[in-house]
């Protein structure tokens, strides 16, 4: 699925090495969303091996319930940032995959990313959005706590995961009254 952003939900400037990136809304299997997911579990997998088995995960997102993946892209066309919006049952939302390359890192674009998703969401008239992330990185759990999330029990699917962190966060009220969502 791709989905033609509207000028609210494009990303802030952020740069790269090479130059502005250019962040472009796609869907959750494009071969640059795989690539970079398939980088963040190799950077983040070894981190809870500690605790394997973990049979109470659930699966991962299908490309049906995810609504728009952000991806950003260096001057080269090398995809350096993600994240992407999903559907959860019972008209919840949430945040999956933030993630940035390594050698892409503290230039902004993990909040850049979250910022898309949080705009994406906004326009289709989520109230409350939510995001899982893990004990193991408080890297993450410290962005999202910058950029205004707060911490909430784990939810439905993450809720039987001892390991989950969960956030959420209010989104502004604009765009939901006339989309006759709920607020």
């Amino acid at each position: 699925m791709t989905h033609t952003p509207t000028p609210a939900a494009v990303p802030a400037p952020a740069f790269a090495p090479d130059g502005p990136v250019r962040w472009v809304a796609l869907g959750w299997n494009d071969p640059a969303a795989a690539e970079l997911r398939a980088l963040m579990d190799a950077e983040i997998k070894p981190r809870y091996a500690v605790f394997e088995p973990r049979p109470h995960l659930p699966p991962p997102p299908t490309a049906d319930e995810i609504a728009v993946t952000w991806i950003a892209f260096t001057g080269s066309g090398e995809p350096v940032a993600t994240a992407s919006l999903r559907a959860l049952p019972g008209d919840r939302w949430e945040v999956k995959r933030v993630f940035v390359r390594a050698d892409h890192r503290g230039r902004g674009l993990a909040a850049a990313a979250l910022a898309a998703v949080e705009a994406s969401a906004a326009e289709r008239g989520v109230a409350e959005l939510m995001l899982q992330t893990g004990v193991r990185q408080p890297e993450a759990a410290a962005l999202y706590a910058r950029e205004g999330w707060y911490r909430i029990p784990p939810y439905p699917p993450y809720s039987r995961d001892p390991y989950s962190v969960c956030f959420a966060k209010w989104l502004p009220a604009t765009g939901r009254a006339e989309r006759g969502s709920r607020a």
